[in-house]
């Protein structure tokens, strides 16, 4: 299973390094030449480091990590390039790449992938909120004389985003028009305190979040689980607020055509989620195989995010960041 992917707009340079990774290290390596391939593989397989060429026509190397780190935000990125600038490196550093190494030093590839590699690791181990296998669900399958089972174990989540606002999670909870004036208390509720986003397949066919929508034991003990162990990481630490009480008021309308004013202002609000990445085992055995595939869940983590928007006589719209309100635990 490949755990090094090689990006490079030349396919065969990418080819050539990544074979010299292969040797020297004995790593399985992937290249390819194109975005949407290397995607494709950070989806696909469990990679932990990532050597990407800058300079390509499609699209650069920091705009690719870009949108690796959406899926795996663990991974480890280096920046292989012989024509980055000083700045291209700095921004690439601040974007998260964890290393350069420009082509013209080329015998420290292998060695700054095994240390990647090896970071990896390290980083995982210290990340991971379960130590041992979690047993999830058990299924009898039909068919099998034998009474074959398929069995689903929770091995390990990770934490890749603590205050995470869907952007369509957003609502109106109070809105106050020119020359009004409107006190409010803070209420707001939330549908879904759970939420599977979407499962990424390493070795598995199919799709895991169809699978924990469909049985429904199987999403209420992975929901379970995972309640279980976020209210074990909690802290005190947070200020706990249970109402908001708020008076706004709008100027009248103005009769003067060259003056701008605020016609509405929105209060709005939305949940706030931990997203998580799980990493599920499916065992079958009747197949004598384990799949290890990665989960993205949402979970409600007791707080809303606020703000103010303002929509003005010309048209123009400003959003202002009001803070967070957090529910008594």
């Amino acid at each position: 299973m490949y755990t090094v992917l090689v990006v490079d707009d030349s396919l065969s340079m990418a080819e050539q390094l990544a074979d010299l990774i292969h040797l020297q290290t004995g790593l399985r390596v992937l290249a390819c030449s194109r975005p949407e391939a290397a995607i494709s593989a950070i989806q696909e397989y469990p990679i932990k480091v990532v050597l990407l060429d800058q300079r390509m026509p499609i699209k650069s190397g920091t705009d690719l990590y870009q949108e690796i780190r959406e899926i795996s935000a663990s991974v480890k990125a280096v920046m292989v390039t012989g024509e980055a600038n000083s700045s291209e490196v700095g921004q690439a550093l601040s974007l998260g790449f964890s290393d350069y190494l420009a082509k013209g030093d080329i015998s420290r590839l292998c060695e700054v992938v095994l240390k990647w590699h090896l970071q990896y690791e390290v980083d995982q181990a210290s990340e991971l909120k379960i130590n041992t296998l979690e047993p999830l669900f058990t299924e009898r399958k039909r068919f099998f004389l034998l009474g074959g089972r398929v069995r689903y174990h929770l091995v390990a989540m990770q934490v890749l985003d603590n205050s995470y606002v869907p952007s369509e999670a957003w609502s109106t909870i109070q809105q106050i028009n020119a020359g009004q004036e409107k006190k409010y208390t803070f209420g707001a509720s939330v549908k879904e305190t759970f939420i599977v986003e979407s499962s990424l397949q390493y070795s598995v066919k199919g799709s895991l979040s169809s699978e924990v929508a469909r049985k429904s034991r199987l999403g209420a003990r992975v929901e379970s689980a995972v309640t279980r162990m976020i209210k074990k990481s909690r802290t005190s630490e947070t200020t706990v607020t249970d109402s908001v009480e708020e008076t706004y008021r709008l100027p009248e309308e103005s009769s003067d055509p060259a003056e701008n004013y605020v016609k509405s202002r929105h209060i709005e609000s939305a949940p706030i989620y931990k997203r998580l990445r799980l990493s599920i085992v499916k065992s079958c055995s009747c197949c004598r195989e384990d799949a290890l595939t990665p989960l993205l869940v949402l979970v409600f983590d007791d707080a809303y995010a606020t703000r103010q928007t303002d929509y003005f006589r010309d048209g123009t719209v400003n959003t202002i960041d009001t803070g967070q309100i957090r529910l008594p635990r």
